[in-house]
């Protein structure tokens, strides 16, 4: 498939969001981890490449997978637009692909017979498999990278803001990101609520924002460890209770056990990896941020309490299935949490 512009990777997913498609190249590639992103380009791309009236003709998605034929392939990129100018193909977990058949997808891409209106949007992170086709892409697509990093929330923010033509202060739009836990889904909808309040004004003050606005359940359970972390074993005890009007005492035995489990990576990392960023690469579900915080707390956690910690998890969780009040059996792990040893020193 010969390009139909020269290629280079998109600087900033936000950007290419919030300008016109305008002229769609031949060929995208959608990688990382956030899938809301994912979700808005694919969606920018349906809505203005498709036309509306032929959309369900010209738009096909194949989800590939290890098993995947390369006969079906070639059908998928063979097949004409009907009653229009472009099609719109979309190969999603194309990272699936063993390399031989990612080879041949590469060949398949390459073609000339392929009709020039026909749209290509690759979607899978980079395999760990070896293949030309992912050298092809990075020189031939437009490589869009769905992720951003903790400093990049407020970013978002600020798009959401632009979309919604909603005015907010820098703080504000901090405050927003904070409470949302950064997730993309949640400053959506935070801003959607916030716009629609705003009306014609298009601005909130900051008591209306602590109105409309609040902790995400994410957030509480953040504080939450925050607090076992310093052993404040009061400020716990106040986050347990909100908590458990939202949440499952089951699902915060789970985040816990998420938290612990974070920290003994770390701990058994640390050695070997000296900066945040590199223990970060070894994690790939954890930001640098994240790394950083689970260092920090390390400072008041040891071997023996990490193991204790599990072992009273576990004890808790039985009590619980064994008919044992929720509320009781999370303050006890918690004082215990709190009362550690590496706390006391």
């Amino acid at each position: 498939m010969p390009p139909t512009k020269t290629s280079k990777p998109a600087s900033n997913v936000l950007e290419w969001l919030s300008q016109p498609l305008g002229q769609p190249w031949a060929l995208y590639w959608l990688n990382g981890a956030e899938d809301y992103l994912r979700e808005q380009v694919q969606r920018k791309l349906r809505r203005e490449v498709l036309d509306e009236g032929f959309a369900e003709f010209n738009h096909q998605v194949l989800r590939l997978s290890a098993s995947s034929k390369p006969a079906t392939i070639l059908d998928a990129l063979s097949e004409l637009p009907m009653m229009t100018d472009r099609r719109l193909l979309e190969l999603q977990n194309v990272h699936e692909l063993p390399a031989k058949m990612a080879d041949e997808l590469s060949k398949m891409l390459q073609r000339e017979a392929l009709h020039p209106g026909l749209i290509v949007v690759l979607v899978g992170d980079t395999p760990k498999t070896k293949s030309g086709l992912w050298d092809y892409l990075r020189h031939k697509a437009q490589v869009l990278t769905c992720d951003l990093e903790a400093r990049q929330r407020g970013d978002f923010v600020a798009y959401c803001c632009a979309r919604q033509k909603l005015e907010l202060t820098p703080q504000q739009r901090q405050v927003v990101a904070e409470r949302t836990a950064g997730s993309l889904r949640l400053i959506t909808s935070a801003i959607e609520r916030l716009a629609l309040f705003a009306g014609e004004s298009g601005q909130v003050s900051q008591a209306e924002l602590d109105q409309l606005v609040h902790d995400s359940a994410e957030v509480q359970t953040w504080k939450l460890t925050a607090a076992i972390g310093e052993a404040n074993t009061r400020k716990a005890y106040a986050l347990l209770e909100r908590l458990l009007k939202q949440e499952a005492a089951q699902s915060l035995l789970s985040y816990l056990n998420s938290y612990l489990l974070g920290l003994v990576q770390v701990l058994q990392l640390r050695p070997r990896f000296k900066t945040a960023a590199a223990i970060a690469k070894e994690l790939p579900r954890r930001s640098e941020f994240q790394i950083k915080k689970s260092l920090e707390e390390l400072g008041s956690w040891n071997e023996t309490d990490l193991g204790n910690a599990f072992e009273r998890l576990a004890r808790a969780d039985f009590r619980m299935k064994t008919g044992s009040d929720p509320l009781l059996v999370m303050q006890l792990l918690i004082l215990q949490l709190c009362h550690r040893s590496g706390a006391r020193r």
